[in-house]
């Protein structure tokens, strides 16, 4: 075999020599990006070669990257991206001062993407995170110059060791056993409400999926009933949280965007976490898998306990706590169900690194306005201060500080409203012509130019009253004679005597004492009159009502013995039917006779005075006394004669309870007034209240 090599000549026939790049040795490894958390360091070397122009003619990289410092940062350490988002807090940003945090949602893993606290949008402050950062929470792969490179699980790049579903680095899965399923709702219809089931302490390589996209949602709260992810109903987007000790990872789609949602965690986890199914249709069903260790299972009660929260302070020096109880079988216990095994801790320190010393504008309150309206100037104290993240170290000079911001003004406009005062009109005449009444008048706020405003323009003064009383000379009441109905006559026949009451009162029923109306009236109407003037023709009946046309005698008196009883007829077609005010209850009068100035006549009622009339008067003089209703005279020594009282009539007694054996007194004489037929007097052979 010849090989024939063939060797280019230059135009006059010299010999050409190939020019090749030669690289030079590796240089010393440069400082690590990173004290912990696994940071980058890298060497160079230089090509060196004839070329003047063009590329180098070195194959291969110039950088040479390996990772140091792979141990893991002490407890309580910030998040090396939080480091570098912080770097920007204070700074002014769109004419504002925010605090910045980390976002992971943009779409390269290794830009310094930023969000506001409190805010929904995200700014890139850098093109690249410092060498060594995490692409993602919970994952350990890092960015080395703006790029997402592979870490190995012995932390180390470009290696190829990787971990089995134990969390075993280089491990071939022995050492732990798979728990996997699916859930629907036809053959695992959820507990309410809706929990699917339980991951359990220790678990790894989690990880929950739908089957097919639909409108469900997963949720995640541990055996207290805390929310840690979409509880009552609250739907997060895509995210990465801390439960469990643990990062997991919620991916769903985009609002209005079906996809089926993931949840994934590497784990282990520290506390039972319970997965539930916010349920808003079928559920297509939901697929499970995890991996709990074969031995070193906790047996019998155990401490469980959840992430850490935040730190309190951000530098300086904070703390922070996490959930630490007693659990078996994925429940809670009291705590001293655990008391025989150690207790984790529930607090400690954090943010222990040292806080850059800022400087800001401090601004006290604004002062009072210097004028209540038309335009005022308020003002207020503005200094500057050096700050280190956790208290103000003193009032440093105002120029330190208008190298970070603008200063803020010390005064202000205020009260640019227009003055404006209360207007009142003229009171109006009084609403009564004696006694007491009301005046009114208008009031309106109105301007220094006299134009009418509305009224909370002069609420910096009281509001004048638009209303006050009034006093004219005192009415003049009209006084007179008030005089009542004529009471029972006390006989039936043969000169008998009635009472009324005539009393001195005016027109709003207060009583003056008889001389008063005397002097207006000298003569005082009668109290006594006469009644029954006719002869008897009939036995006595006592009281009796006032009937000055007598009986209709033309029966005989042979004709009354048969009956046993007087027949009575009324003789008249206006025949007095008794009522209540006729039967022994004298009312106060209600006819007023005045000789006083008046426009027309006026008519009052008055309550019954229980000691007016004759029937008080004639039951104090009779032979017995009266019965206990006060004004009855007793026909008997009581108490036998009153025992039961009066009948309905006012004039017989009853002889026992209810009215027991009283005349139908009313009946008859109504009977006998609509039908002239002759009926049977019970008067003659009933026992009177006389």
């Amino acid at each position: 075999l010849r090989i024939l090599l063939f060797i280019p000549l230059t135009p006059n026939g010299h010999r050409m020599k190939r020019q090749i790049g030669v690289w030079g040795s590796w240089g010393e490894w440069g400082k690590c990006s990173r004290s912990c958390g696994g940071g980058v360091s890298f060497r160079q070397r230089r090509c060196y070669s004839q070329r003047t122009e063009g590329a180098s003619s070195c194959v291969g990289p110039t950088r040479s990257y390996r990772s140091c410092n792979v141990q893991s940062c002490p407890e309580g350490s910030r998040d090396f991206r939080a480091e570098q988002c912080a770097e920007f807090d204070g700074t002014e940003f769109q004419g504002k001062k925010y605090k910045w945090l980390p976002y992971y949602g943009a779409p390269n893993k290794c830009e310094l993407n930023c969000i506001p606290k409190g805010e929904n949008f995200y700014y890139r402050h850098k093109e690249a995170v410092v060498d060594g950062t995490t692409c993602e929470p919970g994952k350990r792969d890092i960015c080395v110059e703006g790029v997402c490179q592979a870490v190995g699980c012995d932390n180390m790049l470009e290696s190829a060791k990787k971990e089995d579903k134990c969390l075993k680095c280089g491990g071939d899965g022995s050492t732990c056993y798979g728990v996997k399923g699916t859930f629907d709702i036809l053959n695992n219809p959820p507990p309410p409400p809706n929990q699917i089931f339980i991951i359990p302490v220790g678990a790894t390589s989690i990880q929950i999926k739908e089957v097919m996209p639909s409108r469900n949602f997963l949720a995640v709260k541990n055996v207290r009933g805390e929310y840690y992810l979409n509880g009552h109903w609250t739907i997060d987007f895509s995210r990465a949280l801390q439960v469990a000790s643990t990062v997991m990872h919620y991916d769903r789609g985009s609002e209005g965007d079906l996809a089926p949602e993931l949840l994934h965690a590497q784990g282990p986890t520290t506390e039972p976490l319970v997965i539930e199914l916010i349920s808003q249709e079928p559920n297509p069903g939901v697929q499970y898998e995890y991996y709990l260790p074969v031995q070193g299972q906790a047996s019998g009660y155990s401490w469980s306990y959840g992430s850490w929260s935040e730190c309190s302070s951000e530098c300086g020096g904070g703390f922070q706590t996490r959930l630490v109880f007693c659990t078996i079988d994925n429940e809670i216990y009291p705590d001293y169900m655990c008391r025989n095994k150690p207790q984790p801790d529930n607090n400690r320190t954090c943010g222990h690194q040292t806080c850059p010393q800022t400087k800001r504008w401090k601004t006290g309150e604004w002062g009072s306005c210097s004028a209540t309206c038309g335009g005022g100037t308020q003002t207020r104290s503005v200094y500057c201060v050096a700050f280190d993240g956790q208290s103000s170290q003193g009032v440093v000079d105002n120029t330190e500080c208008m190298a970070f911001a603008q200063q803020p003004r010390s005064s202000q406009p205020c009260n640019m409203r227009q003055c404006a005062t209360w207007s009142t009109g003229p009171w109006s005449e009084c609403s009564a012509s004696c006694g007491e009444g009301v005046q009114t008048r208008t009031v309106t706020c109105r301007t220094q130019q006299g134009s009418q405003a509305q009224d909370f323009a002069c609420l910096m003064e009281p509001k004048p009253s638009a209303t006050q009383p009034c006093l004219k000379e005192n009415c003049v009441q009209e006084i007179g004679w008030h005089v009542g109905d004529w009471g029972l006559c006390s006989k039936s026949c043969s000169s008998g005597i009635r009472t009324r009451q005539v009393i001195c009162a005016d027109g709003d029923s207060k009583f003056y004492s008889p001389e008063t109306c005397k002097a207006i009236q000298p003569q005082k109407p009668a109290t006594l009159g006469s009644c029954n003037m006719q002869p008897c023709y009939l036995p006595q009946q006592v009281p009796s009502m006032q009937d000055t046309m007598g009986y209709d005698v033309t029966h005989s008196g042979d004709e009354r013995m048969l009956s046993g009883s007087a027949t009575i007829h009324s003789t008249s077609g206006n025949h007095h039917i008794p009522s209540t005010k006729d039967h022994g209850i004298n009312l106060l009068p209600v006819r007023w006779e005045s000789r006083l100035r008046s426009s027309g006549s006026h008519q009052l009622s008055f309550s019954q005075d229980p000691t007016a009339g004759t029937g008080s008067q004639d039951c104090h003089r009779s032979t017995h006394g009266c019965c206990p209703d006060g004004h009855t005279p007793a026909s008997a020594p009581l108490p036998s004669a009153c025992r039961y009282g009066c009948c309905p009539d006012g004039v017989s007694a009853a002889q026992g309870p209810n009215n027991m054996g009283c005349p139908q007194y009313y009946r008859d004489v109504q009977v006998s007034r609509n039908q002239p037929t002759a009926a049977t007097s019970t008067v003659s052979t009933k026992t009177f209240c006389i």
